[in-house]
């Protein structure tokens, strides 16, 4: 490894704020090193030079957050919730096309009816296929329900705490607070899962000294998948004014996660893809290496799960499959 990257790796592993600050703002010639230094890093970790394709399940847009950078918990018009046996069907169908990892993500719904049916499409998706993961996102939960879902065959389980500055979080989170959303985090550890968790980079009022505490706090937490998202303006949300988040930055700091954290999963967002075509496919080159394909979600409700806006990307198999092989990474159906 040459002397530049042997010196990013130091910068980076030392949790220096005002160098990582710096790198965080790298272009051109020194982005590329960047990026070079987090997949060699990607290449010695235990993934090596695999990533994992996943499809996403959108079960229901019913949310009871009002965070201001998503327009779900505001809406009250075109809810829903898929049923058990729909949810079953479209898991029965994707794993006989081969699919072996599934995102099952809603909105925020401790409602115990809604928790039953969906530890009880656990329980029947591992029925179906033995060797199927499948991966939470569901919000804020009890432990209890937690503990149900897990012994119903949840294995893994998404919980990003957004941003680590407690002010900043009750503004854009208003009905939650950073310390309940680690208790969560911390709870989901402690019972088994694997667990994901990042931030959104470009979130309003965010600073570059904010970002560098989440990387601190990424790097504190036990974790298995670490993410970070472009902020994208959702024109029905409180924030749809807004400027966008910076793709350069958000890049540089999934390349930063790739190089604290060599083996973890990291996936390249299809929010990346907003606004740059290309965005995944660079996500894949800074060091990602999950993708999520979205096959799950019953056409007919896929603009009403408005976590960006109606008009989102919504990547298929074939697009996933082919941004992988250009990044020079095995595609596969499972790596955790």
């Amino acid at each position: 490894m040459c002397i530049m990257q042997d010196s990013i790796i130091k910068a980076i592993q030392s949790l220096d704020k005002e160098k990582i600050k710096k790198i965080l703002l790298y272009k051109n010639e020194l982005q590329n090193e960047l990026f070079k230094t987090a997949r060699k890093v990607r290449l010695s970790g235990v993934f090596t030079n695999k990533a994992e394709l996943r499809s996403v399940v959108e079960l229901s847009n019913i949310c009871n957050q009002k965070c201001l950078y998503c327009s779900m918990g505001h809406n009250k018009n075109n809810l829903y919730t898929l049923s058990d046996d729909k949810i079953i069907s479209i898991i029965e169908n994707l794993v006989l096309s081969g699919r072996r990892t599934f995102l099952l993500q809603s909105g925020e719904n401790k409602n115990q009816k809604f928790i039953d049916t969906i530890a009880n499409c656990c329980k029947k998706a591992v029925e179906i296929c033995s060797d199927i993961k499948i991966i939470l996102c569901m919000g804020n939960l009890e432990k209890e329900q937690y503990i149900q879902l897990k012994e119903a065959g949840a294995s893994r389980y998404i919980l990003k705490f957004e941003t680590s500055n407690a002010e900043l979080h009750k503004y854009c989170r208003p009905l939650d607070t950073l310390e309940n959303r680690l208790n969560c985090i911390n709870n989901l550890i402690d019972i088994g899962y694997k667990v994901g968790s990042g931030n959104i980079i470009g979130l309003p009022g965010q600073t570059l000294d904010d970002m560098v505490d989440d990387l601190v706090l990424i790097n504190k937490l036990k974790l298995d998948m670490v993410s970070a998202t472009k902020f994208i303006p959702n024109k029905f949300s409180k924030f749809s004014n807004c400027k966008m988040g910076d793709i350069d930055i958000t890049l540089n700091f999934l390349a930063i996660l790739r190089i604290l954290k060599p083996n973890c999963l990291i996936p390249a967002t299809s929010s990346l893809s907003i606004e740059d075509k290309c965005g995944q496919l660079n996500g894949l080159n800074a060091g990602c290496n999950t993708l999520t394909i979205h096959d799950g979600t019953p056409e007919k409700f896929k603009k009403s799960y408005q976590i960006y806006s109606e008009n989102r990307f919504s990547p298929e198999e074939k697009y996933c499959t082919d941004i992988a092989l250009k990044a020079g990474l095995i595609p596969m159906q499972s790596l955790l």
